[in-house]
């Protein structure tokens, strides 16, 4: 297994984030399909995860199912979680997001009830930290946009907004405030209606 944690390892980057919290360090094969009650897919490529070990107690064999025996966790791999979970920035909290019934969306509070680590508080401040510093960088941007930087002036400034963006970019909260309800707190929504050409382009760099 240890090649197996070398790729995993490889393919998370340098930080090499647990993929179901992204704060602590992956430490763990993490398997999907718990493989304790689907013992075929010990060894499905697509079935292993790198996660870290807070993550991967939490998560044990649990693994609910819904009514056509479809998983209910959020699988980070194939799924973006902010379909189904909501970020309050003023706490740093995940929620499960709420269906236009006015009830939580299942995926969503299937994932947080089970992994637990989600709600813990360092990982909440994460958050947070994240928050601001992706705030912080937009804010730059558009100050120095305010002072007098004309478009044929913005190559430099651009670049370096895309590269702080992808620097302080944690918790996948770059999709929830570029792509999600995010979008439309300050100082997001500023530069999405004063700049749509660069949002757009912020836009794309999140996602590749």
């Amino acid at each position: 297994m240890r090649a197996v944690v070398g790729v995993l390892r490889s393919m998370a980057r340098k930080r090499q984030r647990c993929m179901f919290c992204e704060d602590s360090r992956g430490t763990d094969v993490e398997h999907f399909w718990p493989k304790s009650v689907y013992p075929t897919r010990t060894f499905d490529w697509l079935n292993l995860l790198l996660a870290c070990a807070a993550c991967n107690q939490a998560k044990g064999s649990g693994f609910p199912l819904d009514a056509q025996g479809r998983p209910l966790l959020i699988d980070p791999t194939a799924e973006d979680p902010w379909d189904y979970l909501f970020f309050d920035a003023a706490t740093g909290n995940i929620t499960a997001r709420f269906t236009e019934g006015g009830l939580p969306d299942p995926k969503g509070k299937a994932t947080t009830d089970l992994l637990r680590p989600l709600g813990d508080e360092v990982v909440t401040e994460g958050r947070l930290q994240a928050c601001r510093n992706l705030a912080r960088v937009i804010r730059a941007f558009l100050a120095e946009c305010s002072n007098g930087v004309q478009d044929a002036d913005r190559q430099r400034p651009v670049a370096e907004l895309r590269r702080a963006v992808h620097d302080n970019d944690g918790y996948g909260l770059g999709q929830w405030f570029l792509w999600h309800d995010g979008q439309e707190t300050e100082p997001f929504r500023m530069l999405r209606a004063s700049c749509p050409g660069i949002w757009s382009e912020i836009q794309r760099a999140v996602m590749a």
